[in-house]
């Protein structure tokens, strides 16, 4: 199962706020396309706030957020840490 940080939901906590949702709303990580040339093995995930989960997406809870993992992703995120990398110029989710 993937693991969010402490960091990273505080962070998408937030970006929820910022954004009007409701407190019952969730972050769904969904497969993007990634442009070529691509590293061998990489993938794109989007984030974007929504009610409730997809049919077939994995739903948890951790650190107070929910999550809704797309099917087609679960496999690739399984062990993974979403965290976040905080920059001189900019902070991003990273997954470790």
């Amino acid at each position: 199962m993937l693991i969010v940080t402490n960091t990273a939901a505080t962070l998408l906590k937030a970006a929820k706020t910022a954004e009007g949702a409701s407190t019952r709303a969730g972050i769904r990580l969904w497969r993007g396309t990634i442009p070529r040339p691509a590293q061998h093995g990489a993938i794109a995930v989007g984030f974007a706030i929504r009610d409730d989960p997809e049919p077939g997406d994995q739903a948890f809870e951790q650190n107070g957020l929910r999550i809704f993992v797309q099917d087609t992703l679960v496999e690739a995120l399984d062990g993974r840490k979403l965290d976040v990398r905080i920059g001189n110029v900019n902070t991003e989710l990273v997954f470790r």
